[in-house]
């Protein structure tokens, strides 16, 4: 532990003066006809309620009259960044007529045909469709077989009455992995924000928001694999050739689960290179950040290129009191953003959240408790920007049932918001520039980041990151431990496996002194395994453990600090065995000085505590 004076004044200056940086940055729909006052009525409530920024978020219910990035949708984005700008507040601005993003509100298909989503199929006649391709023909199972690309038909859901996914005007999708296509994206929506918003630029616009990209759009046609008209060439590259396109269709042709594994990581790096790639790019050489996230709640690799990588929760996709809290794919998401951050030196990781996180009950029910739950469940995981779904321009007719609850100034507990933006900004503050104190790191690939050997780390208190098997040549292996960015780890946990390149790292972190645990040799005996993680880390936190506590440690200006939460129903006691200099209650704005060598604490449901250590 340390004891830096000067780094804990800095620290209490921040926590006693919560700062506009950290405010949380809500998706605001504009979902209505819009004008002027009503814009400038609500930017100043959010600013009263400290709420310091915003995402202007095109949304379903748009006034058909306000033709999207038309002159009169960019007349009304200046006036709300021109007004945030005078109140000193900060603005994203979201890339997509609804979403998911890439097609501009289906104006990239509507100039270039062409440019719609394609998929592959595998067929037993050569006949084409207008705007199908013959890529190539094979003979699999003694017959020949054909390979058209295709379009999707696949759609975005988008700003107007009559557009959304299943309605015949929704717009269609486009082909995100052309980069024609993806110009064509970037010209039509990021091109003519910047030609009406050019001195905000890196100013008062931070960033641009791109929203869960699909390949194939959404409800387009079954059965068919994202391709584009010259991925072939990239396929080819894998070492596969045109004699292995059958096994991306027949899991019971040789190879099969190789060559689609190939397949999918030539999908991944295409993403990233044309899509991901050209969006960061333009945002940098114009003075702002790339934000947002992809479709899966674990697609860490294709948060690579985003200057704020960020994730969603939604649709309860992790829920108070249940198991996907820490078990599930959907329960890596947190550490999915935070920790590709931490391992590319980004300052900042967010999550949009809140969206359809009503009750079962009452999807409309959603309370500050509530709200300090998944919040509390973002902090304990590293996050430091939250970006809540949703604030409703309005609530008027059937705009109230569009994916609530609504969580802003309609919602019901507005009056007390003050509070919860204060105790937000102090979270985020004590998670941003500081390093995350453990010695533990599970391996993981692309996507589908272990979550069995994390279960038990949650469970006990055991700090942990993830670690991109794709960024394993950044690593420098040095007196016994894998250093990256500001992380060093000395104990690597796989979940049983690893490819070639992997499984060469992990020979040489062993030979250089590190330790590999192979989470599936003790999947059947959990005490055993936490035995030996125990035994080989030198990060861990004295603790009584239990399993609904979480506590994430982190050293910022030299000085460490611990959060605790209760993600659980019930009251959990418990004692830390650590020299606690002060606690601090974020949620109040308390400091309380503490005397001793331990601490017994007691945390209600949805309580929190940061404790700062001597």
């Amino acid at each position: 532990m340390t004891n830096n004076t000067l780094g804990l004044d800095r620290l209490i200056y921040e926590f006693e003066h919560p700062s506009v940086e950290f405010s949380p940055i809500p998706f605001w729909f504009w979902n209505d006809t819009l004008a002027e006052d009503e814009i400038s009525r609500q930017i100043h409530a959010f600013k009263q309620k400290g709420v310091d920024g915003f995402v202007i978020h095109p949304r379903i219910g748009l006034d058909p009259e306000i033709t999207y990035m038309g002159e009169r949708w960019l007349h009304f984005v200046r006036y709300a960044v021109e007004l945030a700008a005078s109140l000193n507040m900060k603005v994203i601005l979201y890339d997509e007529a609804m979403y998911p993003s890439g097609s501009c509100g289906g104006q990239v298909v509507a100039e270039n045909p062409d440019f719609c989503a394609k998929g592959l199929k595998m067929t037993e006649s050569p006949e084409l469709a207008e705007g199908e391709e013959l890529i190539a023909t094979v003979e699999h199972d003694g017959l020949p077989r054909y390979f058209i690309l295709t379009p999707t038909r696949g759609v975005i859901r988008g700003t107007y009455y009559g557009q959304d996914e299943t309605d015949p005007g929704a717009p269609p999708a486009a082909d995100l992995l052309n980069p024609k296509s993806v110009a064509t994206f970037i010209r039509l929506t990021h091109e003519k924000y910047y030609a009406s918003l050019s001195e905000h630029f890196g100013k008062t616009v931070i960033a641009i928001f791109t929203d869960e990209p699909n390949l194939q759009g959404c409800l387009g046609v079954k059965g068919l694999i994202s391709w584009t008209g010259d991925f072939l060439v990239d396929f080819l590259a894998t070492g596969y050739t045109v004699e292995h396109l059958p096994a991306l269709f027949d899991s019971t042709a040789k190879e099969a689960a190789a060559v689609r594994e190939a397949y999918e990581r030539a999908v991944f790096a295409r993403m990233n290179r044309v899509y991901y790639g050209q969006i960061a790019t333009w945002c940098r050489a114009h003075g702002i950040a790339l934000t947002g996230h992809p479709a899966r709640s674990d697609d860490i690799y294709l948060l690579s290129h985003f200057d704020i990588p960020c994730q969603d929760i939604v649709w309860r996709v992790v829920y108070p009191g249940e198991p996907t809290n820490i078990i599930g794919q959907h329960s890596t998401m947190g550490k999915c953003a935070s920790d590709s951050a931490r391992h590319r030196g980004k300052r900042r990781n967010g999550n949009e959240c809140f969206g359809v996180c009503g009750h079962r009950d009452d999807p409309y029910a959603f309370d500050r408790a509530d709200m300090k739950w998944y919040v509390d469940w973002l902090f304990a995981r590293g996050c430091n920007l939250i970006i809540p779904h949703a604030f409703y321009y309005s609530v008027r007719g059937p705009r109230r049932n569009e994916r609530p609850p609504q969580v802003g100034m309609h919602g019901s507990f507005w009056d007390e918001y003050g509070e919860i933006t204060d105790y937000i900004k102090r979270c985020s503050a004590l998670n941003t520039d500081s390093v995350n104190i453990t010695d533990i790191a599970i391996l993981c690939a692309e996507r589908d980041l272990p979550d069995r050997p994390a279960r038990a780390l949650y469970e006990n208190q055991i700090e942990f990151n993830y670690l991109e098997r794709s960024l394993l040549d950044e690593v420098v292996l040095r007196d016994g431990a894998a250093h990256i960015a500001s992380q060093s780890y000395r104990v690597i946990i796989t979940d049983g496996t690893t490819d070639r390149r992997s499984a060469s790292f992990l020979a040489a972190f062993r030979a250089a002194g590190g330790s590999v645990i192979h989470y599936s040799d003790y999947a059947e005996d959990e005490e055993a395994y936490l035995t030996k993680l125990r035994r080989l880390s030198q990060t861990l936190t004295d603790i009584d453990h239990h399993k609904d506590l979480r506590l994430t440690h982190v050293r910022k200006y030299g000085v460490d600090i611990l959060f605790l939460s209760n993600e659980g129903e019930e009251t959990i006691t418990t004692t830390i065995r650590e020299p606690i200099l002060e606690i601090w209650d974020s949620e109040k704005g308390i400091r309380t000085p503490h005397i001793g060598t331990s601490l017994t604490l007691t945390l209600a449901p949805r309580q929190s505590v940061h404790l700062i250590l001597k």
